[in-house]
């Protein structure tokens, strides 16, 4: 018996002496090597980060997050798929339109950074965890998310742009009148339900994607929107609408200083439209649609009243006015303020309402000591060499668009509005362009050759600019980068703002393949410069991008598209103004602008056998070219 007890205390010893020397194995071990690494099965979703320092992780990261950016976030609602783009895709815009894609890359963030921190903070990483890992028969796993966010607004931007049928208002029961055998009732309309995207599940499901780098479709689920007035409630106030209808039709009217007095009627089916209920509790009230009043005052009365104001127009040839334009003044109907009176009107029975119309006056400046047009305050150029004819044709048609215009002290001035409709009618041609790998013409290419030039005449001349931006890529024409301007309707624009207290004239000038615009004025003494463009960051495209296509035989190439390399630039524009103005003296701001690498694209007319694949940006040169827009 007691040779029994020794034999289990001598097994007890080793078995804990073996236990120990386990342990102190697997101690020197872990601090050897595996005391800055993950736990064995650390899983972030289904990828395994076990066993890796900081580095390594942050590596295979960074790998999961360019794969869901480069493919996106793919949303589906019944047969309908559409993917959120989250990385450039430079063949998807021309040169002069920007990219509206690209906004949507910051609607997904990931903080790498944070992740790694996450993970090493949190991770156990201590021995005994360590030990588990280590012992063969002890399975574990430690789950962790990705750091990261999404923008709801461009979330929201996103959805309503590509699936805006799935957003469809509910609309209140109304009143509407119908006729039968000459007698004329009140009807009480049913309701219609509305939908919308579940916002809430939507977000749920794209953060759980997110969190683990998974970029598997999202299946959009919607939910009904009721309104508030269901068509029982419309009993409450019947009554009432009924008075207003008995009261009969509307008449409104406005004495013309030329033609007399101008009348319409507005008859009580229109009126009855007009009826909106409002709800506060269990109270119903009558109220009037203002937005559905202005909307019937735009289509069947404003344009009947409205008359364009004539901008004043001069022409200076040799330093000189040799003609000019007087301004005309125009009128408006005040749509806002004429709404809220007839809705005043109704509520108080009165069925006559005189418009209210607001006198668009100008400056009736019938000479050049009035306009004080004196002399150069600034100029702007740009070289359009190469161009091809339909191209010079449009800068062409659109100096003249431009030219003599006057702005007034204090007026923005904005391209877009000034260009107006860019079409055939206006005296445009079309131009290449490359769209959804597409080559197709549009209407006014070359007129960012007018905005740049714009752009660099308002700097010559020391006016503050409101709005500019640069082009998606670097363009010859525009050199040196960073001294652009884009130009799109509706946008971007170029804008700037006459804040000298005398008009401003714009005169243009087309000598040979330059272009170049003069600001005439009179100086107020204000010095301006820019310093030379900084360029930086310079990134080469990508390879040729080849493009098979029917419209071309089999073999033949044609390049839309030039290789330009990617570059970031800036300038500084300062403007020193003169003793007792009234602004700071001295004012600098920083253009900044960015150029996305854009790498050449070539069509190639379908091989019937060997398929055509891409070939490298050095390969062999393009048969032909085109120029895109602007």
């Amino acid at each position: 018996m007691v040779k029994s007890k020794k034999t289990v205390l001598i097994a007890s010893a080793l078995a804990i002496f073996l236990l120990l020397a386990i342990f102190f194995i697997a101690y020197l071990d872990w601090n050897s090597s595996n005391k800055d690494r993950l736990p064995k099965n650390t899983m972030l979703g289904t990828i395994n980060l076990g066993n890796q320092n900081k580095d390594e992780a942050s590596k295979t990261l960074e790998s999961k997050e360019e794969l869901v950016r480069a493919q996106g976030i793919s949303f589906q609602h019944e047969n309908k798929v559409v993917n959120l783009p989250l990385k450039l895709d430079s063949a998807s815009v021309s040169a002069d339109i920007p990219d509206v894609n690209t906004i949507y890359a910051d609607a997904v963030i990931y903080n790498r950074e944070e992740t790694i921190d996450n993970l090493f903070d949190n991770k156990n990483n201590n021995f005994v965890k360590y030990l588990e890992d280590w012992l063969p028969f002890i399975k574990s796993k430690t789950n962790y998310e990705a750091a990261a966010k999404y923008s709801p607004t461009l979330i929201d931007q996103w959805l309503k742009e590509n699936f805006s049928e799935l957003s469809i208002e509910p609309e209140p029961a109304f009143f509407s009148l119908k006729t039968n055998n000459g007698k004329t009732e009140l009807i009480n309309n049913q309701e219609k339900i509305g939908k919308e995207i579940n916002r809430d599940e939507l977000l749920k499901d794209l953060m759980n994607s997110l969190n683990v780098f998974n970029n598997s479709t999202i299946v959009i689920k919607t939910r009904s929107k009721y309104p508030d007035v269901r068509q029982a409630d419309l009993e409450q106030i019947r009554s009432q609408v009924q008075l207003i209808i008995d009261a009969g039709d509307l008449n409104v009217f406005y004495n013309d200083a030329k033609k007399g007095k101008l009348s319409w009627k507005i008859d009580t089916k229109e009126i009855v439209t007009w009826i909106s209920i409002k709800k506060g509790g269990d109270i119903f009230q009558i109220d009037f649609n203002t937005d559905k009043i202005k909307d019937y005052l735009l289509k069947n009365i404003a344009d009947k009243l409205n008359e364009d104001a004539v901008l004043p127009r001069m022409e200076i040839k040799d330093g000189k006015v040799a003609s000019w334009q007087r301004g005309v003044n125009g009128r408006e109907v005040d749509i806002e303020a004429s709404a809220d009176l007839l809705s005043k009107k109704l509520f108080d029975s009165e069925r006559e309402a005189e418009l209210i119309v607001k006198d668009i006056n100008i400056d009736e400046l019938v000479s050049e000591n009035n306009f004080k047009i004196k002399e150069i305050i600034g100029t702007g150029h740009s070289n359009f060499a190469g161009s091809p004819a339909n191209r010079r044709h449009n800068i062409k048609v659109g100096a003249e668009a431009v030219q003599g215009l006057l702005i007034s002290p204090g007026e923005e001035f904005s391209l877009v509005k000034t260009l107006g409709e860019i079409d055939a009618a206006s005296g445009y041609l079309p131009e290449l362009v490359i769209k959804d790998n597409k080559t197709i013409p549009e209407y006014g290419g070359g007129l960012c050759q007018i905005a740049t030039t714009i752009f660099r005449s308002a700097l010559a001349s020391g006016l503050p600019i409101s709005a500019r931006r640069n082009h998606s890529y670097r363009v010859s024409y525009y050199e040196p980068a960073g001294t652009d301007a884009a130009v799109y309707d509706p946008w971007p624009d170029i804008k700037f703002i006459n804040d000298t207290s005398n008009y401003v004239l714009i005169q243009s000038r087309i000598e040979g393949n330059d272009i170049y615009f003069d600001f005439w004025g009179t100086s107020d003494g204000r010095v301006a410069t820019t310093t030379k463009p900084v360029i930086y960051n310079i990134t080469p495209p990508k390879p040729t991008k080849i493009i098979e296509t029917d419209t071309l035989a089999p073999g033949e190439k044609k390049c839309t598209e030039k290789a330009h390399n990617g570059a970031d630039a800036y300038f500084d524009y300062t403007v020193i103004y003169p003793a007792g103005a009234t602004t700071t003296p001295e004012q600098t701001t920083r253009f900044n602008s960015h150029y996305v690498p854009w790498q050449e694209v070539c069509l190639v007319g379908k091989a019937t056998s060997t398929p055509i694949t891409n070939t490298s940006a050095s390969s062999s040169p393009a048969t032909s070219s085109t120029t895109p827009i602007q």
